[in-house]
Formats: C-alpha cells, structure tokens, sequence
C-alpha cells in the first residue's frame, strides 16, 4: 500500500507542479491552469510504471481517479482511496481492511481535489521542445524545484497535449535513483458522477476489518 500511495502522491505532485521562469513554459502552463479552472469534475485512466536500475525494481499498475468537489475515489489495483468530504477510507482487498484517516491530516499532495491549483509556486521550468507521440502534437517542459533539499525528486518531466492543452505524460526523476512514469490515457473533465461513488459502504465488504485512526 505504501508504494501505492508513493505513486498517488508522485503523480499528484507531478500535475501540481506548474513553474513561473522561462517564458515559452510558462505560456503552456497558463494555458493549462486556465482551463483547469473550468473543471467541477473529471475521470481519468492512467498507467504508471516504477524503474530503478540499480535494484532491478520494475513496478506497472494501471489506475483509475475520479474528482469531484471536494470528493475523489482513487483505484489502483486491490486497493481503493476514497475521501467523502469528512472521512479518508483507504481499502485493501488483498486483506480485507479498512483505514479510516481525517482527510484534513493528509498531506496536500495526496489530495487530488487541489489537482490543478496547490503547486503554482516552487518551480522553475526550461523547455524542451514540440514533437508528436503516437500521431498526437506534444510539447514537453522540464520542471526542477526551487529549494531541492527538501524534495524526493531532482526533475519532473511533462509532456502535454497541445491541441487538448492536458498532460499526456509525466516522468519523475528521484534523488535515490526511482523514475515514475505516468501516462494519462483516457481524461473526461466535468464527467457526471453519482455522490455513491464517494462514499465506502461497509455492507458491500463482508467481514472487512475496519480500523479507525482518527
């Protein structure tokens, strides 16, 4: 579950980290926080994929976010974060276990609602250059953050759409050799979601093991 989360929060952070320094970066990422300003909701598909070399590790996952409000429901594999506007459950099928956190006790980069707006500041960004991937127009940038000593990662990559304006695709480079590569392949803003969808209904898990931390 913790690396679950490792790659929640990496992909989050990633989509949150909008830069202000060169001019051509910039110009794209006004682009994309104005229209992300539009969004009451959305859904999104998305792989990710962990590699270090070093340790041979090589992790894939394929995960579904929806967003509403103040509400998400995130699903990766046997496991299912849901924040219901009061209550964090975080859900493991493999054990049939339940944690309930205080969703204000959550770290901000874990907290898809603040998707678009949390990390505007704290970046300086170059551009790399405008390409096609798969028939798509891209442009990429590359974001480094401000003050690096407090940060897990060195480098962000971000590959956008540029017809859609959205992100396409985000590589994060670790300081301990970790590079998480995230690819959105299906995004659907202000998509219709019923509020079931937010909410954990513990009669729909026989048996589940409910912890409560809060």
């Amino acid at each position: 579950m913790k690396k679950t989360l490792l790659l929640f929060a990496s992909l989050l952070l990633a989509l949150h980290s909008f830069s202000q320094d060169d001019p051509r970066s910039k110009a794209i990422i006004d682009k994309l926080i104005a229209k992300n300003k539009t969004y009451k909701s959305f859904d999104a598909d998305f792989s990710s994929r962990l590699v270090n070399t070093a340790s041979k590790l090589d992790l894939k996952q394929d995960g579904n976010l929806k967003v509403k409000d103040r509400k998400f429901r995130l699903t990766l594999l046997d496991n299912t974060v849901i924040n219901d506007g009061t209550a964090l459950w975080t859900y493991s099928k493999k054990t049939n276990e339940v944690t309930i956190s205080d969703p204000k006790d959550m770290d901000a980069t874990l907290d898809p609602a603040n998707l678009f707006n949390v990390y505007e500041k704290g970046f300086k960004s170059q551009y790399v250059g405008a390409g096609t991937e798969d028939g798509t127009a891209v442009e990429t940038i590359k974001l480094f953050p401000l003050d690096p000593v407090k940060k897990a990662f060195h480098t962000v990559i971000l590959t956008v759409d540029k017809a859609k304006m959205e992100p396409r695709k985000v590589v994060m480079k670790y300081k301990d050799g970790n590079e998480v590569t995230y690819i959105l392949k299906k995004f659907t803003p202000n998509a219709e979601m019923v509020d079931a969808l937010f909410s954990f209904d513990k009669s729909k898990y026989p048996g589940v093991e409910v912890n409560d931390m809060r």
